[in-house]
């Protein structure tokens, strides 16, 4: 049932917590999770789970809350909930424990509060999903990856927006996908039925949102594609006749024509874009390209931090609690005494008071120009920002402090490059940045729907053909059998199954001990996925070094024939992780290994269980015996600590372990 709120039922949501508006007006606003979570209490809706999709905004959600002082569990509770996670933590160091919040962890869960979401480590999931099981959890803020593969049903599901952010472009949620979500609301035996909250927001109507949640259909997409390992398997198995008619019977093959359409559609949606961008990064001052070249040139010799070549952050960086700052921001503009500090991966983030009583979140996106220091005022000797008091005071004082005139525009300086460039002079500079840097990832995706399109013209058995003529130009198979390197390849699951097989063939993973094995290997499964840029990687030695450059060289080479034959091309080696790995293996601890590299612990364990995955296979399939052991010594030595307590190593693979007619029939459709 789809209900639209109207002005009076929205502001019905704000409690005992939340905002006021002034002046007695009213104005409709998105309710905030505090607001959310204590009228769920009131209507009796609990338990819930509440869909955020990005994994910082979950943890911020329940830290939120906690400190709001919501208490959703009675004493007894509390004392399952004790027993519940040391049972289950039981493995785990308390040094590590400390390491991953533990205390933070287990308060939140105290109060019927918990996040869930893929940067948490194995165990920590499982403590949240033993006790919402049991009913001791009250309320859960996770990520989507909650709607999948996991039996927690719950009274009520509530859904932030009804958008995401891909990595590229804000997109709204399919039809699928909001009933996937939903699918959590209501528990078998105990529920009449389950109920779905949508939040207002003024970006989505509630048309938009009725539509998706009536809608009955949904459009499936296979992800089946022919691989390298598959074809091995399929020579292996099949005659070339068979092999062929159980590709053309796939669902790959029929959905293949249809999609050519809607991807054309797309690709002049990003066309479009890409020239609006394009445009808007022009300068009149000079070549844009020209000087984004030279301070990448400027900075490629350092490792990368945050907000390194931009003198905004700079300045930001160096702020402090009760320094006042002039802001440029809309109805804001004026004076802004910092009252705290937040280092973040994207850069430094304020949180300032503005003479009106105004809290504000601050990033260098909020500045035109380094904010200049206007003067500091003291701040309260009872610090604590979050308390409306504390802000009222600081409110105060600023308006009495007597502080420097405000700044005039200046001109952006450059601290990356030693010369003078022309476009320094546009005060728009970072504006024409920020737009080439979004015109450079539409260009990219732009490139990837035009492979797409070109893969699509032609049937999955042709793109099978293509497959087999790389196999046998690179001597894995000849007419219609293996050769001894199409048997190795045969046995090796990984998306970079031949780029790994070939490794292995050349010796490029022989005559290295365990750690820096591991460590080598690590380029196979680690794939950076921050917008930011990754730190340099870093090598134990310069043969080390060669060897990941022959690596690259080989994906590379590999990479260019697979576009010339329109087949979707592998994903790249990745030598970020490479230090990690080898501390690791080479017993270093977690503490270590974790803090110094900025690394959720549930990214870190994930990672190292796939590099254990993938050692276990070299070990097996490798020519050479001593390459075969160190591989096994190897996975040994990453097996320990956290990862082994996260449960034992889970293999990930694209594609069957063995094609068998029962298994591919499943795959590609009887």
């Amino acid at each position: 049932v789809a209900m639209r709120l109207t002005e009076e039922g929205t502001n019905q949501w704000k409690g005992g917590r939340g905002r006021g508006s002034r002046h007695g007006t009213r104005r409709l606003y998105p309710p905030s999770r505090v607001e959310v979570v204590d009228r769920l209490e009131q209507e009796r809706m609990l338990p819930a789970i509440y869909f955020i999709f990005s994994r910082n905004q979950c943890d911020e959600a329940a830290k939120t809350c906690l400190a709001a002082g919501i208490r959703l569990t009675t004493g007894e509770q509390r004392d399952r909930i004790h027993e519940i996670a040391e049972a289950r933590l039981a493995g785990i160091e308390a040094d590590d424990l400390a390491v991953l919040g533990y205390s933070q962890f287990l308060a939140q869960l105290e109060a019927g509060i918990a996040a869930h979401h893929a940067g948490m480590v194995p165990p920590f999931k499982e403590v949240v999903e033993a006790c919402f099981s049991e009913g001791l959890i009250k309320i859960v803020f996770a990520t989507e990856t909650l709607a999948v593969g996991i039996n927690m049903p719950a009274r009520t599901v509530v859904i932030d927006k009804l958008t995401k952010f891909t990595g590229e472009h804000h997109a709204t949620l399919t039809a699928g996908e909001y009933t996937q979500l939903t699918g959590r609301a209501g528990r078998r035996g105990i529920d009449e039925y389950g109920q779905a909250i949508v939040l207002w927001t003024p970006f989505t109507p509630f048309e938009q949102i009725a539509g998706i949640a009536a809608s009955r259909w949904f459009h499936l997409n296979s992800a089946f594609r022919p691989t390298y390992n598959m074809a091995a398997n399929l020579v292996r198995t099949y005659s070339s006749e068979q092999a062929h008619h159980l590709l053309n019977l796939s669902f790959a093959q029929y959905q293949a024509d249809g999609d050519v359409v809607r991807l054309e559609t797309k690709l002049s949606r990003r066309q479009a874009q890409l020239a609006e961008l394009t445009e808007q990064a022009m300068s009149p001052f000079g070549d844009i390209e020209d000087y984004r070249a030279q301070l990448r040139e400027a900075n490629k010799p350092a490792a990368y931090a945050p907000g390194r070549d931009d003198p905004i952050d700079l300045a930001i960086m160096k702020l402090r609690p009760g320094d006042v700052v002039y802001i440029n921001k809309g109805k804001y503009a004026g004076r802004a005494a910092v009252i705290s500090t937040a280092n973040r991966k994207g850069g430094t983030r304020l949180s300032v008071i503005t003479s009106r009583h105004d809290l504000l979140m601050l990033s260098g996106t909020d500045f035109e120009s380094p904010p200049a220091v206007l003067g500091s005022i003291d701040m309260p000797a009872d610090f604590a920002p979050h308390r409306n008091d504390f802000q009222r005071e600081v409110a105060a004082r600023l308006d009495k402090a007597k502080l420097k005139a405000q700044p005039q525009g200046r001109r952006i300086p450059v601290v990356s490059l030693d010369g003078y460039h022309p476009v320094e002079d546009d005060p728009d500079l970072k504006a024409r940045l920020k737009a080439a840097a979004q015109a450079e990832r539409v260009a990219r995706d732009v490139e990837e729907i035009r492979t797409r399109v070109k893969g699509r013209g032609q049937s999955i058995a042709r793109d099978f053909d293509r497959v087999l003529g790389i196999l046998s130009a690179w001597g894995y198979i000849d007419g219609w059998k293996l050769t001894e390197a199409g048997q190795m390849l045969a046995r090796t699951f990984h998306e970079s199954d031949l780029l790994i097989v070939e490794t292995l063939r050349q010796g490029l993973l022989d005559d290295l001990d365990p750690a820096t094995l591991a460590g080598l290997v690590s380029v196979f499964v680690y794939e950076h996925r921050s917008s930011e840029e990754p730190p340099l990687a870093w090598f134990p030695n310069a043969s080390v070094r060669k060897r990941w450059l022959q690596i690259a060289s080989l994906s590379s080479d590999l990479r260019e024939i697979e576009e010339e034959d329109g087949l979707i091309l592998h994903r790249p080696p990745d030598a970020t992780f490479l230090a990690i790995a080898f501390a690791w293996a080479a017993g270093e601890g977690f503490a270590e290994v974790v803090e110094a590299e900025e690394l959720s612990g549930g990214d870190f364990v994930r990672t190292i269980k796939q590099l254990i995955d993938l050692l276990r296979q070299i070990a097996i399939v490798a020519p050479v015996a001593a390459t075969r052991r160190s591989a096994e010594k190897a996975a040994e030595a990453l097996f320990r600590g956290v990862v082994a307590a996260s449960s034992a190593v889970e293999i990930e693979n694209d594609v069957p372990a063995v094609v068998t007619s029962d298994v591919l029939s499943e795959v590609v459709g009887e």
